[in-house]
Formats: structure tokens, sequence, C-alpha cells
């Protein structure tokens, strides 16, 4: 699969992706919505890891404009600053799946199985 992350805290961002690529993904990182919003005006990714709060911007503000670029986008958020309200709003955008950090690897890893059998059927 190919995947995007959009994760501000390098060492979430590196360890997310070492995994990712440890399970044969092809893994981009951004860590702003503006640079998200960039690549994926060029390029199409199977699914999007995404924290919710970015330096400058939030999860439910970002997902509709990325899905005016590509509206069968798979999204997959992530915050360690949960909460119900929080829940809510990105969930009302469409997202797959949402989790808490510190995000379980084992957890992240069936899920994106499940994913990659989903895209491919």
């Amino acid at each position: 699969m190919k995947i995007l992350i959009i994760e501000d805290t390098e060492p979430i961002s590196k360890l997310l992706k070492l995994h990712m690529e440890k399970w044969k993904h092809k893994v981009t990182v951004v860590d702003t919505g503006k640079k998200a919003l960039e690549i994926i005006k060029n390029e199409i990714f199977d699914l999007i890891l995404m924290d919710i709060f970015l330096p400058d911007t939030v999860a439910y503000d970002l997902i509709p404009k990325m899905k005016k670029e590509w509206s069968g986008m798979n999204i997959i958020t992530m915050t360690g600053y949960s909460s119900k309200d929080v829940e809510k709003k990105v969930r009302s955008h469409g997202i797959m799946y949402y989790m808490e950090k510190p995000v379980s690897l084992v957890e992240l890893k069936s899920i994106i199985q499940h994913m990659n059998k989903k895209i491919e059927n």
C-alpha cells in the first residue's frame, strides 16, 4: 500500500514509517496540513494516517479539503488528546478508524491489513 503519514511529532512519524516500511508499504511523511494538501494534489495514496492536531490545522478542518481532491480517501486519525467531541467531529467526515495515542502497532498493523484486503477487493 501507498501510505501518507501526516504527523508533526518526529519521533512518532519516524517510528510509524519504520514499521510500515517493514510491513512492505511505501510511506511518505509530512508534518503539516499544508504539506499534506500539496502532496495529495499530485499523488494518490491508499491510506492516510493523520494526527488530529497539527501545527497549522486540525483534522476535522483538513479532511474536507483533502476529500475535495479525492473523495474516496481511506483515513485513520490518531490523537493523544482524545475527547468524545473531537472523535465525533472527525468521524462526521467519514474516517475509517479513530485511534488514541500511544498507537498500538499490533492494532495498527491489523487495521492496515484489513484495509489492504478491502482495497484489493
